[in-house]
């Protein structure tokens, strides 16, 4: 803190000072002498205050340019600090910050498990009961042919990851979708 106090000091012994000219001083006590100001000064009250408020007046002024010395040397620090900082951030120019937002279309987005797969699961159950219509070979062929276009599913959802935003792709499930929905009306048709 000393150490902070003497800079500021030899600062401001730095600054340059301004003494006006010896006719200006001449002129303004000249002023002062003049006939009808000292009337009006001795027509004035005198009232002498007492020692203790003299005390607090100089124990106010001295506070009063503690806290201000206080004041400036932190605006001085403050305008320092900024005027550093804008600097290093000018020199900066490649480093930018951004962001951006993108609102899900809920309509471009699948469901974890479509439908025909819980249906097809039924089926299978039911299947292994009725052992008969399993074995055929147009049956076997069919579910053959589901499990293709389950697995291709699969993969396009896999390729539409959480938060599909390509309505290429949602098309392409619909339609594997459909087609499993007609394997699947096939298979119950043989039961």
């Amino acid at each position: 803190m000393e150490h902070h106090r003497n800079n500021f000091k030899n600062a401001l012994a730095k600054l340059p000072s301004f003494q006006p000219a010896d006719f200006i001083w001449t002129e303004i006590d000249r002023k002062l002498n003049e006939e009808p100001l000292q009337n009006a000064l001795k027509s004035l009250p005198t009232q002498e205050p007492a020692d203790f408020i003299w005390d607090n007046i100089e124990n106010k002024i001295s506070g009063t340019y503690k806290n201000n010395s206080a004041w400036w040397y932190a605006a001085a620090m403050i305008l320092t600090i900024s005027f550093t900082g804008f600097l290093y951030n000018t020199h900066k120019t490649d480093s930018k910050i951004s962001y951006s937002q993108e609102v899900i279309d809920t309509r471009l987005q699948t469901k974890t498990e479509p439908v025909t797969d819980q249906e097809y699961e039924k089926l299978v159950s039911y299947c292994e009961a009725e052992t008969v219509v399993c074995n055929d070979k147009n049956f076997k062929r069919l579910k053959q042919e589901y499990e293709t276009l389950r697995s291709a599913t699969q993969e396009l959802q896999k390729a539409m990851g959480n938060y599909n935003t390509e309505p290429e792709l949602t098309r392409q499930f619909s339609i594997v979708e459909q087609e499993k929905a007609e394997v699947l009306n096939e298979m119950a048709k043989m039961i």
